[in-house]
């Protein structure tokens, strides 16, 4: 993939609505740890309501997205701090014979935006988003590496 076409991070989509965060690209080129900030962009479509909000991903939060991940595969709701104040919460809906994500996005701090879609994306969404994970770390890999100094650097 051409890192200018971008990649989702979340793709999730029934008939009526959808919940999508597409990465981009680097927030800023070069060899400081800012490199490895991404720019994503989430919008929510859904019969009644639509938004969009710009973001910047840390590697640290794609970390404590793909554990989010392991803890949707165990049938847990979840809270991932995309951003600042804002956060993704997936809530399991099990009153039907194939769960569901409930999805909340929650800007309120910044934006003052609450917005919370229920999808039925069917089944297997969850090794979906561990995929479109997978495609982004692939695109966009570390490029900043840190390592320790030398011995020579104390003397």
């Amino acid at each position: 993939m051409d890192e200018g076409d971008g990649a989702d991070l979340i793709r999730l989509i029934d008939s009526d609505s959808s919940v999508r965060m597409r990465v981009l690209g680097r927030t800023s080129p070069g060899d400081t740890p800012y490199n490895d900030y991404l720019d994503a962009e989430l919008v929510i479509t859904s019969a009644f309501a639509g938004g969009r909000l710009r973001l910047c991903l840390s590697p640290e939060a794609l970390d404590d997205w793909s554990t989010a991940l392991d803890e949707l595969a165990d049938r847990q709701g979840i809270c991932w701090t995309a951003t600042g104040d804002t956060e993704v919460r997936i809530e399991i809906d099990r009153h039907f014979s194939m769960s569901r994500p409930i999805i909340t996005v929650d800007d309120s701090g910044e934006s003052g935006v609450s917005v919370r879609v229920v999808l039925d994306p069917g089944d297997g969404w969850v090794d979906e988003l561990r995929e479109q994970l997978a495609r982004v770390r692939l695109t966009w890999p570390k490029e900043v590496v840190k390592t320790p100094r030398s011995r020579n650097y104390w003397r």
